[in-house]
């Protein structure tokens, strides 16, 4: 199955036992709200069949708002979470972005997640936002923003803060699996507002114009980097290209090309910068592209 990650799984004598050793491993006093909801999770991630995915999938909108309304989510250590967190700020800036997915056996994706904003005046010290996945929506619009009840989906996995005088603008990092046959990863603002979140700002000046996001779709069979390098105060992601120019368009043969673009934060914008020089890390070494027809021949 595709996943943005790896983790290992701990043979489980059954459901109440995973509550009673969440509950014990939390250092900051567990609620039982917040133990059946990590005890979903880690179901999630064990289970073999579509149904009972797309089962404990359904029933972790109403855990989470259960455990979202008993407090605590600003004290929760998330390394001991298998799922993608984007934490961001501090104080009455601080921003918590959780996400979810449950892969198909046709290897389509439906996600879940909620958006918790700090408010000081409210008496969990914040405010939360359920994401309700709208597949009718399209992930690779840019010019359109997306509200938290028609959310296009996907694993938010890094982000930062940047602010516009002194207004915070949050900008995340997603990953969708999108199906079989591509992948993709993009760059979003969100805002929270009143309990509402809304997804796509227009900061992303492009060589097309303004746009509300970034959209990198490529080959399922390859890899494409996109990542925040903030001490350089700058996101950086793969050019992609299709292997051969009569695939203009057609994502499921687009790949990395060995140079990089970026976006650099100038007077409240992302702005696109071409051909940059980037020190790739050990995670995050380029790779050839590959057609991904002859990769799944050779397997």
């Amino acid at each position: 199955m595709k996943s943005l990650f790896s983790f290992s799984v701990v043979p489980l004598t059954g459901m109440l036992s995973l509550c009673l050793w969440a509950v014990a491993s939390v250092s900051w006093g567990q609620t039982p709200e917040w133990a059946r909801v990590y005890a979903t999770h880690e179901s999630l991630s064990q289970a073999s069949s579509e149904e009972d995915r797309m089962a404990l999938h359904g029933q972790l909108m109403g855990l989470w708002e259960e455990a979202l309304a008993s407090g605590h989510a600003f004290d929760v250590d998330w390394s001991g979470w298998n799922n993608a967190v984007v934490d961001l700020g501090e104080d009455d800036e601080r921003l918590l972005v959780f996400t979810w997915n449950v892969e198909l056996d046709d290897r389509t994706q439906r996600y879940g997640g909620w958006v918790a904003h700090a408010a000081p005046d409210n008496a969990l010290g914040y405010t939360y936002t359920m994401l309700e996945h709208d597949r009718n929506v399209d992930p690779q619009d840019d010019s359109r923003m997306h509200r938290h009840d028609h959310w296009q989906g996907g694993l938010y996995y890094a982000g930062v803060l940047q602010h516009d005088r002194d207004d915070p603008v949050y900008t995340l990092l997603a990953w969708d699996g999108a199906d079989a046959l591509t992948t993709r990863k993009w760059i979003e603002t969100v805002e929270p507002r009143n309990g509402r979140v809304r997804f796509g700002a227009p900061r992303f000046n492009m060589p097309q114009g303004l746009q509300k996001r970034v959209v990198l779709a490529y080959a399922d069979a390859v890899q494409a980097t996109l990542r925040v390098e903030p001490e350089l105060g700058r996101i950086v992601y793969d050019h992609l290209a299709p292997e051969d120019p009569s695939f203009q368009g057609q994502h499921a043969f687009y790949g990395p090309t060995l140079s990089y673009d970026g976006l650099e934060w100038r007077k409240g914008r992302w702005h696109f910068t071409p051909d940059l020089a980037v020190k790739n890390s050990d995670d995050n070494s380029p790779r050839e592209y590959r057609d991904p027809s002859r990769r799944r021949r050779r397997n």
